[in-house]
């Protein structure tokens, strides 16, 4: 019996970026860098860096799953079973799709965030605006209502401040 193989599609592209690279955006209170996008995975990546006290909506991804690993600092990541995960160095924390969820950094904080779709990255992107240096952006209050409409767009639902 001869097995067949599959027509192959072509390749993806090596994406090799080193420390800093990566597309730089400032959004709300984060450094996001963009590390992957959906035209070379099914997934996205971003490197987000924040001061300390600073805080997510709460919100809910109807669209996808987001996932964060702690690269360095603290933060407490709020979810809506009630719970209130402790999140340091080397902490891992997926959240499926459809559970709200948000955080708020205790120092400050450098992680990964992971999208299993490309519409956080997307948005991040869309909402944001390009970082003029690899520095976490001065503090101001969001536009909450193109803040939004882009959630919105990209099936995130912002649910208001943070659990207390």
């Amino acid at each position: 019996m001869q097995l067949e193989t599959p027509p192959r599609s072509a390749p993806r592209p090596v994406v090799a970026l080193g420390p800093e690279q990566g597309e730089a955006v400032w959004f709300l209170d984060q450094l996001m860098i963009v590390k992957l996008r959906g035209a070379d995975a099914p997934y996205g990546i971003a490197e987000a860096v924040l001061e300390a006290d600073r805080a997510t909506p709460y919100h809910r991804h109807h669209a996808e799953a987001e996932t964060f690993y702690v690269l360095d600092g603290e933060l407490s990541i709020f979810v809506e079973d009630g719970r209130t995960i402790h999140g340091v160095p080397g902490s891992y924390v997926h959240v499926p799709c459809g559970v709200a969820h948000g955080f708020r950094t205790l120092s400050r904080v450098r992680l990964l965030v992971l999208s299993a779709a490309m519409g956080f990255v997307d948005f991040t992107r869309e909402y944001g605006v390009p970082a003029p240096q690899l520095t976490t952006p001065p503090r101001a209050t969001p536009d909450f209502p193109r803040l939004d409409a882009l959630a919105r767009k990209y099936s995130i639902e912002l649910l208001g401040p943070l659990p207390e």
